[in-house]
This record gives C-alpha cells, structure tokens and sequence, in this order.
C-alpha cells in the first residue's frame, strides 16, 4: 500500500484526528518519487476554513542510502530549522506507524515553487539561464546561510558531533568504505583505488558547521527570482562545510557543461561564498570532497542495481541507473587522473 491507494476515509479518520478538525479529501497527486520514497500532496477541504493542502512523505525500505536516513532525526530538525529563519517545509508530524500508508511517513506545510529537473534539457535552460541572476547569488548565500547556524544554540548536537581534526573526514570515509563493502557483487579495483586514495588525504576539518549534505539546485523550489525552499535535510551532519562544497561541484552535478549544479561557473561559486562568508576556500582540501562525492555517487549506484536485481524494489530507475555505472566510473578515473 502507498499514499495513492490508501482508501480515502482512513486518510481523513488519521488526518482529522491529527489536525484536530474535521477534513474532507479533496484530491490527491504524486508530486514526485525519490529513490523509492513517494512523496504526495494533499488537498483537503475544511469546513472551518480554507482548503488545507499538505505534503506527505513516505519512508520505504530499500531505498538508495538508506542506512544513512533516520526518519524521526529529520522530522526533528526540520522543526528545529522552521523556526531559525531557513526556508524549510514546516514539519507538522511524523508517524512511524506503518498501518496507514504502509510505512512511517511524515506531513510537512506545502511550499509554493517549482522543483527543476536539472539534467533535463528544460531544467538546464532555466538553470543556466538563472545563474545569471538572482538566483545564483541566491544559491550560494543560502549555502552560507546554512552553514552559520548557530548549531549549539539550536541543540543540533543530535545530529552527531565529530572529533577535533579529521574525525568528520576519516567517519565519512570509513563509512563510504563499508558501504561498498556491502553493495559490490563484484570487484570494483577503481573505486577501491580511489577509496585508499581518500584515506591517505583526509584533510582536517577548519570548522563544524550543520551541512545539508545533498544541496543542489535538484533540491531547491523556485519561484520567479526567489528560492522557496530548500528540501531533502535528511543527510544533513554536522562537519566540514567543504562537505557540501564538493558534492555542489561535484561532476555528477555538472553532467556536460562546465556549470557547477548547472548554475554557475565552480571559481564564480567559490568566490562568492567567500564573501559570504567570510573564509578561505581550501582548494585541496575541497578537490578530496569533490572525489569523495563522485566516489559515494558510484557506490549509491551499485547499490540501486543490487536492489533492483534482488527484488528488493521494482523501480525501474535504480535499473537504469546501474545501466549507466561505466559513466560514474569514468568521472572518477578523471578525478584519480587529475589528482
């Protein structure tokens, strides 16, 4: 069962009692699928009120990384971040009860915008096209703007602080090792090369700072010249900001143009979050996160293919993603060439 088929007078039972009013079920849609999680909106009509729209999300087993995804972790720090100025969904709650929908799922405020597909011909227009504006300033002082949260204030220790130095490095790599470990059906000699290459440069860490971990303009909603929302937290940390440095320029994310997230040229990035903050790049150090992020998107496409082939999900994208690991392959034997 999914949030498609769920009989409509159980969602309006479980969201009334929720919500604390009577609600009718207006409509629902598919907004669109992570890897294996499924994501809906919501429309109910109230009679107290204006309609109410919502947007449920449901965990599935056999996703993408999910080793790394604690449900209950996110929907706590996205009601910590909705009221420390970063322009996040509102949690309204999480339910680790499968009986509803099939699996834990949580209900967020909707936001406007539009999300952008951005390795989709229109998307890199559009991208290409905003980086010139607003919207790439936008992009990189939300960035900044996420790594000054004031983390001990806001009791974000939950998240797991690393060790002084390159304990945040050394966890991540020796995570990243693991789980290669766990998802190869066979020897994989280029990324295990690039694996031992990572160990014996882990830089150290110049600051702990929350990092979103999987900031993109993929992860973004836009409307006219504004960013509504930044969206997936759930492999936010606590680490090195150079963390989300190299996954933004990171080759998966500049698929065939010289733009780093499609957006902006990788030295017209860095400088600008330079001043928006008020440090120094380290070019090295972010050339081991780059490689880090290419190295652990191959991993996460090995592992799609394993869970497509052991039926553990019948999404057909995982399938296709497998189909293309010689490309993620070869992004990495760049980066080891160039190293």
């Amino acid at each position: 069962m999914g949030i498609s088929d769920c009989p409509r007078e159980r969602i309006e039972r479980r969201f009334t009692e929720r919500l604390d009013e009577p609600v009718h079920l207006a409509h629902r849609s598919i907004a669109g699928e992570g890897l294996s999680d499924e994501t809906a909106i919501l429309d109910f009509d109230r009679p107290s009120g204006e309609p109410l729209r919502l947007v449920v999300r449901l965990f599935r087993p056999g996703t993408v990384a999910r080793h790394e995804v604690r449900p209950e972790r996110l929907h706590r720090l996205l009601t910590t971040l909705s009221v420390a100025g970063l322009p996040v969904p509102r949690p309204l709650w999480f339910d680790p009860d499968p009986e509803l929908f099939g699996g834990p799922y949580s209900v967020v405020s909707w936001q406007p915008g539009s999300a952008v597909v951005p390795w989709s011909p229109e998307g890199r227009a559009y991208l290409a096209e905003a980086g010139r504006g607003p919207i790439g300033d936008l992009f990189v002082r939300l960035l900044a703007d996420i790594h000054a949260v004031d983390w001990r204030a806001l009791d974000l220790g939950f998240l797991g602080v690393p060790g002084p130095g390159r304990g945040f490095a050394e966890a991540r790599v020796a995570e990243l090792e693991r789980y290669l470990r766990r998802v190869r059906v066979e020897p994989e000699p280029l990324l295990v090369d690039a694996l031992g290459l990572l160990r014996n440069q882990i830089p150290p860490s110049a600051r702990t700072a929350l990092v979103h971990g999987d900031y993109r303009t993929g992860n973004l909603l836009f409307e006219d010249d504004r960013v509504t929302a930044v969206l997936d937290w759930e492999f936010a940390a606590l680490g090195d900001p150079l963390y989300d440095l190299g996954w933004v320029c990171c080759p998966s994310n500049r698929i065939g143009t010289e733009l780093v997230c499609m957006l902006l040229p990788e030295e017209t990035l860095l400088t600008r979050y330079e001043r928006c903050t008020g440090t120094t790049v380290n070019r090295t150090a972010l050339r081991f996160w780059v490689l880090f992020h290419q190295v652990r998107h191959a991993v996460m496409w090995l592992e799609a293919g394993h869970s497509f082939e052991s039926g553990a999900t019948d999404d057909l994208r995982l399938a296709r993603m497998h189909y293309t690991m010689p490309i993620m392959r070869r992004m990495v034997a760049d980066l080891l060439e160039a190293a």
